[in-house]
């Protein structure tokens, strides 16, 4: 595991002996001075900022840059642990802030708000503790770089707009515009080749749309005397949020708005092991709710945090530009998720999952000649691959598309039960939500493979040949098996049963047909759908009877274990849910007295509950999140942190229970 870290920032003093240095490793962050080690710069802001900047904002633009630059500057963990059954992914991150309004930030509800929104996007554990700033400094100078103009057209729009230069946000703002709105942009620039690009694009953009367009361009970033950067960035959406909000109640906006594709929004798993924060969860509408409160509370009005793209697969988002007569403008955006890694050259490396969503959604919007090959380091579809996670994420994502494609909407909706609750959770039509949401999955999948099967088409030669890098997408897609001209590549789908659940017919013989080119064609098809086609079968029972799913006793049991609680807690945690012993009959009437009482009775608890652990080992993290979700709905924020990992009964000894309130 990472040691766990304590910020001490802008100058605070700890006394050596504070309890709150035990077992951290220190770390001293200031944003302002000769020293100062995160660097924050607004350029191009109006003077009406003088009127509305208040000491709390200036305090939430603080706080929510020193978050980021410690999750920058704080590595996580690789590898699964020994046991391969905890993965030492989160971190116990501390800081120390002098605020101006420490009362504020104290206070439960915002204090618990905070905690809320970050554990939810990162999966880390927070505190927290605020102390009053004796010396404050002249922040308005060290920040802000202020333009020519005394008053704003721009000034009292609907929404500021989070710009980051991908095709999303540009999606967002040429709709806007076009509309007749004015823009107000508000764009972070950690690194300067970002910044390059982001310039260019939006220069473009006021081409497109002179004098409706203002761009409010936001530095924000650590000294390297910090350490390695962390690529992940979960906290960003933290940190865009508390910069739109210093902007938009400067100029008196009416909140926020982010544009984010609902598939990375949502971010299902496209594999068992991406669970909590290596799905990034920054436009979850959960994510989304917790920030409109925080900010509404900050802003000390009705604060708007909204993501209007939630139902539009990326394929959806390219349209928009085509409808908007704006493609043109494809080829300035980045979409790369290391973007902050890279040379100026070449704005993507082509082997990321933002560049592999990217390049199959303007493929299947049919604008490929708009976003230029050069532009990838390597190929998405026929380019090399390492080992591990580019090779992992492009299987992957090929699977899951495929899988979308394949299955029904109520299929779906049972798989995904646990996430789609979640989602819709502030909906105003809950069930209208969930339809549109298994929609557009519906519609990625059936992008997804029907590029796929393109580019297989496109690639056939290379791929009869052998010739394709055994690394690239395809190759691991196909497998190489279509130089084996046999049937036997979908057999083993066939045994055991299996086809008949998954609707699969009988493997077609083996004959040697006459056009090479069409059966290689089809051979790489049937190939494909055995590689990636092979779906979860219900599980099955030793006495060979299907498992059933887990009952709302089960649930409440499992949930103990999960929590880890012990003992008397453990009982009383039973009793709370109204689970009765089963020996109630001929012994004590719930599970505290049962305990209390002590034998036989305490030890019929406890191997109750051994066998509890049995069952639940046979429960994938998924079905455990779906159960719940049924019967436990107002503990599932608490519990399903808790499933993380491979073998969800061994992690909750060593996972971290966060309070996350609604």
């Amino acid at each position: 595991m990472i040691a766990a870290r304590l910020f001490v920032c802008s100058g605070a003093k700890i006394a050596a002996a504070d309890p709150v240095k035990a077992g951290r490793v220190c770390v001293e962050l200031d944003s302002i001075g000769n020293d100062a080690n995160i660097h924050i710069r607004f350029e191009n802001v109006a003077r009406i900022f003088h009127q509305h900047l208040s000491p709390r904002l200036v305090d939430f633009l603080e706080i929510a840059s020193y978050v980021y630059g410690a999750d920058c500057a704080t590595s996580r963990g690789k590898a699964w642990t020994d046991d391969d059954s905890t993965e030492p992914w989160s971190r116990d991150l501390a800081f120390v802030i002098p605020v101006r309004e420490p009362s504020f930030w104290n206070s439960e509800e915002i204090s618990s708000l905070i905690l809320a929104v970050l554990s939810f996007l990162s999966n880390d554990k927070y505190s927290f503790t605020f102390v009053p700033l004796e010396h404050d400094r002249s922040y308005r100078q060290q920040y802000f770089e202020f333009g020519d103009l005394e008053d704003w057209p721009f000034h009292g729009p609907e929404r500021v707009l989070m710009f980051s230069g991908g095709l999303d946000s540009l999606a967002g703002a040429v709709e806007t515009a076009r509309s007749g709105e004015r823009l107000v942009l508000v764009s972070h620039r950690p690194v300067s080749t970002v910044d390059s690009r982001q310039r260019r694009l939006f220069a473009e953009l006021r081409k497109e749309f002179p004098d409706r367009v203002v761009h409010v361009p936001v530095w924000i970033n650590k000294s390297e005397t910090l350490g390695r950067r962390e690529p992940t960035q979960r906290t960003r959406s933290f940190l865009y949020s508390a910069l739109g909000t210093v902007v938009a109640q400067s100029i008196q906006a009416g909140g926020v708005r982010f544009f984010e594709n609902g598939i990375v929004s949502l971010n299902l798993p496209v594999a068992n092991e991406v669970l909590l924060a290596r799905a990034s969860r920054t436009t979850h509408p959960v994510a989304i709710q917790l920030l409109k409160v925080l900010c509404s509370a900050v802003s000390a009005r009705e604060f708007t945090v909204d993501n209007p793209y939630l139902f539009k697969t990326k394929t959806d988002v390219v349209t928009v530009l085509s409808t908007h007569k704006a493609t043109h403008l494809i080829p300035h955006t980045c979409s790369c998720s290391h973007s902050m890694f890279k040379r100026k050259a070449q704005g993507h490396c082509g082997r990321c999952s933002q560049c592999i969503d990217r390049r199959f959604a303007i493929a299947a919007a049919g604008l490929l000649p708009c976003d230029p090959e050069g532009d990838y380091v390597s190929d998405v579809f026929v380019g090399p691959r390492n080992e591990g996670a580019e090779k992992n994420m492009a299987a992957d994502y090929v699977r899951h598309g495929i899988e979308l494609c394949r299955r029904s909407e109520s299929e779906l909706a049972t798989l995904f039960n646990a996430e789609l609750t979640r989602a819709v959770r502030y909906e105003p039509k809950r069930s209208e939500a969930a339809e549109k949401l298994i929609a557009m999955h519906k519609r990625h999948g059936e992008s997804v493979t029907r590029i796929l099967q393109q580019k297989i088409v496109e690639n056939v030669a290379k791929l009869v040949e052998g010739t394709i890098d055994d690394t690239s997408m395809l190759a691991l897609v196909l497998g190489k098996k279509h130089l084996q001209y046999q049937s036997q590549l979908i057999a083993p789908l066939m045994e055991d049963g299996r086809a008949k659940s998954q609707g699969l017919k009988k493997p077609i013989p083996a004959v040697h047909p006459q056009n090479a080119t069409l059966a290689n064609i089809e051979q790489m098809l049937r190939s494909l759908i055995a590689t990636v086609g092979s779906f979860p079968v219900p599980e099955v029972s030793k006495k060979g009877k299907p498992r059933r799913r887990p009952g709302k006793r089960d649930t409440v049991l499992f949930a103990a274990i999960i929590r880890g609680v012990k003992g008397v807690g453990y009982c009383s945690y039973l009793d709370k849910h109204g689970i009765i012993p089963k020996w109630s009959d001929s012994g004590p009437s719930n599970y505290v007295k049962s305990y209390q009482i002590g034998e036989p009775w305490r030890k019929r608890v406890q191997d109750e509950k051994t066998r509890a652990k049995s069952r639940m080992k046979d429960c994938a993290p998924a079905e455990l999140a779906n159960a719940v979700s049924v019967y436990l709905p107002e503990e599932f924020d608490e519990i399903t942190p808790l499933l993380h990992s491979r073998n969800s009964p061994d992690a909750s000894k060593s996972s971290i229970l966060q309070k996350a309130r609604r």
